[in-house]
């Protein structure tokens, strides 16, 4: 986001001002999306945003990278393909990028030669086709610089903002403050919740303290344990109905 602009010497350099704000995406912006001007059906796009994700996932659990890494990887792929289109890019290359990048800025980073390999492996069992090794020709070369590309126009898509802020902590604060950290059937139900909210595009319209007043006021009401939870934080709970309808 522009701001007034910083004089070095003689030169006005514009500044920028890295805030979680910057992260949320207007109506307008999730409405008409690249892919959408380029053509693409809404329904199909839906659609490469849910595989793209459930890729991220699981070849995330493949490479044994914690959730809070997979989550970042998906938040990226989403936030990414509200600015870019499906249309001029491929959405395999740019899930390996979000995996590879994510891994990174979550501190356990994995070799891009390994998510290569994990994607291939998916790939040949969504194929049902035995999983064959992956042979380091001048494909695979190639194939790892379309990887590194992919990464390197993330960050500059995103302006170098890859912070993400996940609710995981906060749904677990709020039920400490409920005195209900103990029941292990509403912690897993909610933590359920979020991490299947990451295929919706909840992350990029909401805060993180909204998901997780959204999804612990659902795992609240499929336990029957008292819509009560609901009113955990100041934040403003219209938000909260509208995020858990995203979400379900």
């Amino acid at each position: 986001m522009a701001a007034s602009g910083i004089l070095i010497g003689d030169k006005l350099y514009s500044s920028i001002a890295l805030t979680l704000e910057n992260c949320l995406i207007s109506d307008e912006k999730l409405s008409l999306t690249a892919s959408i001007t380029d053509g693409l059906d809404r329904e199909v796009e839906t659609d490469l945003r849910i595989v793209g994700c459930e890729l991220i996932q699981a070849a995330g659990i493949l490479l044994k990278l914690p959730q809070v890494a997979m989550a970042t990887g998906q938040v990226l792929f989403q936030r990414f393909f509200y600015s870019k289109s499906f249309v001029k890019h491929p959405m395999e290359i740019l899930s390996m990028a979000c995996v590879h990048l994510a891994s990174k800025i979550e501190e356990d980073p994995r070799r891009i030669r390994d998510v290569i390999n994990v994607f291939h492996h998916l790939r040949k069992l969504r194929e049902k086709k035995p999983p064959v090794p992956l042979l380091l020709d001048q494909s695979y070369v190639n194939l790892k610089n379309q990887v590194i590309k992919a990464e390197r126009r993330v960050l500059k898509e995103l302006g170098f903002c890859v912070h993400v802020k996940h609710p995981h902590k906060i749904i677990v604060m709020y039920l400490q403050v409920l005195e209900c950290e103990r029941n292990r059937p509403l912690v897993q139900t909610a933590w359920n919740y979020m991490n299947d909210s990451l295929r919706t595009d909840v992350f990029v319209r909401y805060h993180p303290e909204t998901i997780a007043c959204a999804c612990i006021y659902l795992s609240a009401r499929a336990l029957e344990v008292g819509e009560h939870l609901l009113f955990l934080a100041n934040v403003d709970h219209s938000r909260i109905c509208f995020c858990r309808c995203s979400i379900c």
